[in-house]
């Protein structure tokens, strides 16, 4: 099971530049995103460095590295990468007061990745653990199975279906893949069941997201009905993670423009443009006050040295960037609990024209459920 953040932020170069305002140097690395096995090489990134006059220009020899250097080691001259172990590298590079950087996912020639390695669920909630396998020969025939839960709070089969029963403490569980006796590898994870008496309890939920931004973690739920600006109710969840030193706020919100009255209930997740999710004013353009379309974002804030910030809206080539299915809804006093889960791809708006800015983002929830009537005030 696998908590950790790892984030790269790029700044792109622009198709022209104001000269009057001389600009610091960009170097930019590309793929700003790549993976390799265990064992192999990577030819060193390709780089487009911009001198402050934002002319394309040689930065000179550039200086290389990676961390950690567990995962993968670099040639500080050339740039050639080493494959070490598994996991994700920074690769970084220096030349002409600028630098840049880039990622490296490696991976064991045989592997196995849990895309949801802990789930949230309320009692009588079913989840299939989603994983993807990795294999340095792609012909090879393998086979995945999950152990049996040793906890009455809950079940799997061999397939690694659970069940919620009762709630409790974190229950972990383990999975397998073998293409034979001798080629076996496991990881692990944990289901935690709550149970939430009323709208006071705190919600929980817990996270991954994929892409150049990568996070294992959870944090608190809350959702809320609350009213549009036209009088309507709409609805809210929030999901909110924050490091136990407050240096990084994480945040994933989805909208949808009508009230949630029911479980049992999947709904679209619409893409959303910069435009669009940016229009927050009143008015018939407000994404939140007057959502046309169920919508969400995914925003990374991270406030001491070094800086970023990271905004990816939901987004795809196609209208509907994915869903989120609320599984159950239980009226408690003061509202209701609800459980569910989501899964949507969205766009960095740092990267919006790249295709390697994409971010894929799962979630499972439970969450008390409200109804505010301050959300739109003006």
């Amino acid at each position: 099971m696998k908590r950790y953040w790892l984030t790269l932020t790029v700044v792109t170069a622009a198709a022209c530049f104001d000269v009057s305002s001389p600009l610091p140097p960009i170097l930019i690395l590309s793929p700003i995103l790549d993976s390799m096995f265990v064992g192999d090489s990577l030819m060193p990134r390709d780089m487009a460095y911009y001198n402050s006059d934002g002319q394309r220009a040689n930065p000179g020899p550039l200086i290389w590295s990676i961390g950690p250097t567990s995962v993968a080691t670099i040639n500080a001259t050339t740039g050639v990468i080493h494959g070490v172990g598994k996991g994700v590298a920074t690769v970084s590079a220096s030349g002409g007061q600028a630098a840049g950087v880039a990622l490296v996912a490696v991976s064991r020639p045989l592997d196995l990745t849990l895309l949801m390695d802990t789930v949230v669920l309320m009692q009588q909630d079913t989840f299939t653990i989603p994983y993807a396998v990795q294999k340095k020969d792609a012909l090879a025939r393998d086979t995945v199975w999950f152990d049996a839960s040793t906890s009455p709070r809950v079940t799997i089969n061999t397939a690694g279906r659970l069940t919620a029963v009762t709630s409790g403490g974190a229950v972990p569980y383990v999975v397998h893949l073998t293409t034979g006796a001798a080629d076996t590898v496991s990881d692990t994870g944990a289901v935690v069941v709550l149970a939430l008496a009323d709208t006071n309890a705190p919600g929980y939920f817990f996270q991954t997201v994929f892409g150049t931004a990568i996070r294992h973690q959870g944090g608190k739920a809350v959702a809320v009905n609350y009213p549009r600006l036209n009088g309507k109710l709409a609805f809210q969840l929030v999901d909110s993670a924050l490091t136990s030193d407050s240096t990084l706020l994480d945040q994933m919100v989805v909208t949808l423009p009508d009230s949630l009255l029911r479980g049992d209930t999947t709904f679209d997740i619409d893409s959303i443009s910069p435009q669009e999710a940016t229009a927050s004013q009143v008015g018939t353009l407000d994404p939140f006050c007057n959502p046309r379309r169920p919508w969400a974002f995914w925003h990374s804030q991270h406030n001491v040295t070094p800086l970023f910030r990271i905004l990816a809206l939901s987004g795809t080539d196609d209208s509907v960037a994915g869903s989120i299915t609320i599984t159950q809804f239980a009226p408690v006093a003061g509202g209701a609990v609800i459980s569910g889960r989501y899964l949507f791809n969205a766009q960095r708006t740092d990267l919006y024209n790249d295709s390697l800015g994409a971010e894929v983002i799962r979630g499972t929830f439970v969450a008390p459920l409200r109804t505010r009537q301050d959300v739109c005030q003006q």
